[in-house]
């Protein structure tokens, strides 16, 4: 019988058979780990995507209460929840004394993560959690002492930049001094150790070159830090490590960009729509001897554009309140039904599901989605006016919900461009980038299923 961290890895990694039986094999030790080191134990890997992390191996301890009431097996982990991990993936070096957080308890705990290596290729981590129980204490009294020794240093190369957080470091590059604006960011980062006398590499991306003086921007523990380094002339310090925190800067271009995409398209197809109005109405509607079932094609060309532009102002214009996405699914539904099915077309379109409140903004991103994939199953699933079935399923969980758009159509073969090429690709950015979920394709003969994940938000 197939295990479930063999089913999971060929889900949802790229690893090979053989560095899957190497993690089975390794997945036997954990309960052993689990109660010799009395904290819950997972192996976690990288999604084929790279932008989540899956549990695909647990164990809980028998000496200690777990963290989590039920299993985690085959959950989804986004990098924000869990610094630790992401740094061991991004890096490839253990990362310990971390502050996460548990889904779906909600609880903080204390990470230590160590990678796994197949013949030289990391193919996961190894985690060990923790209540964080000493998460909330005060700074020890080194990193205070470490803040006034700093005092000792040539504050005047710096001074300019004594807002963001500074690093002072010793001739063997370990932390010999610091700022307090360095221990509030390694605090929102989740670092609970002092930070007085650490190696700089346990707590930075990469090395910094002594003489390197650029600055070098990089993504870590959830956050867009921005290093420089500065050479050091007097006093105990050798250098001067400068980071500036550029997350929310980053965060705000990111929504910019994003909400820019999806003016451009709406406006797009607008565009094309009202230039096909215009060319009908140019062509047939100025000849006196155009017959009325042209005049009849026409007004329907113009119901169906008025229809395509209030529903996709609909969604642009949702309130900021909560909503039911199942609601919105219905309404995606009806309008579909009414302004793009051609009347000889036979095909039906199907929401169902369990229902889930979410923010305006996550409804309004799910229905782009949802409504790229329709279109697209309705322009090419079902060729020359046949008979067919278009399904909406909307599936909660906490966190995360899933939801799937599939049909009964004549799908598409992998290896060749696939139709509606463009708008699969908004849609797929979109579940990336807004939603931060995981993106399926699953296509054949017998029609094409499209599955996504979001976070319940």
């Amino acid at each position: 019988m197939i295990s479930a961290t063999r089913m999971l890895c060929q889900k949802y990694t790229d690893l090979t058979d053989a560095e899957i039986s190497y993690l089975e094999s390794y997945g036997a030790l954990l309960p052993a780990l689990a109660n010799a080191e009395q904290a819950d134990v997972f192996i976690d890997c990288r999604t084929v995507s790279g932008r989540s992390a899956i549990v695909v191996c647990e164990a809980k301890p028998q000496t200690v209460p777990s963290n989590y009431r039920s299993s985690i097996l085959g959950m989804l982990i986004h990098w924000r929840d869990e610094p630790a991990v992401d740094r061991s993936f991004r890096l490839a070096v253990p990362t310990s004394g971390v502050r996460a957080v548990s889904m779906p308890e909600d609880r903080r705990i204390v990470q230590s993560v160590e990678p796994l290596f197949y013949e030289g290729r990391l193919i996961g981590v190894l985690i060990y959690e923790r209540p964080a129980l000493a998460a909330e204490e005060p700074p020890p009294a080194g990193e205070r002492e470490a803040e006034q020794a700093s005092g000792v240093l040539d504050w005047a190369a710096v001074s300019p930049c004594l807002d963001d957080a500074v690093l002072f470091l010793d001739e063997e590059d370990r932390v010999c001094g610091f700022n307090p604006a360095a221990t509030a960011l390694y605090r929102r980062m989740g670092y609970i150790g002092t930070l007085a006398g650490m190696p700089v590499n346990n707590i930075q991306p990469a090395a910094l070159s002594e003489c390197d003086q650029d600055r070098h921007e990089t993504a870590l523990a959830n956050r867009v830090l921005q290093y420089q380094r500065l050479p050091l002339s007097s006093g105990q310090a050798r250098a001067a490590l400068i980071i500036h925190d550029l997350t929310r800067q980053r965060q705000l271009e990111e929504e910019l960009a994003l909400q820019r995409t999806a003016l451009q398209e709406l406006r797009h197809r607008m565009k094309n729509n009202l230039q096909m109005l215009a060319n009908l109405t140019r062509s047939r509607g100025c000849d006196p001897a155009e017959s009325p079932p042209v005049q009849t094609a026409l007004l329907d060309t113009a119901n169906r554009l008025l229809s395509l532009a209030a529903t996709l102002d609909g969604i642009v214009q949702v309130s900021r309140e909560k909503v039911s996405l199942l609601q919105i699914l219905e309404q995606i539904r009806r309008y579909m039904l009414q302004t793009l099915l051609p009347s000889a077309r036979r095909v039906t379109i199907h929401v169902g599901g369990e229902d889930v409140i979410v923010s305006a903004d996550c409804a309004s991103s799910v229905a782009l989605v949802v409504n790229e994939l329709v279109q697209n199953a309705l322009k090419y699933a079902f060729p020359s006016g046949q008979a067919g079935r278009i399904g909406i399923e909307l599936h909660s969980g906490r966190p995360l919900c899933q939801l799937t758009v599939w049909d009964n159509g004549v799908g598409f073969q992998a290896d060749r461009p696939r139709p509606g090429g463009a708008g699969l690709e908004l849609a797929s950015t979109i579940v990336r980038e807004k939603l931060t979920g995981e993106w399926s394709v699953e296509s054949g003969p017998g029609g094409t299923r499209i599955s996504f994940d979001f976070l319940e938000q």
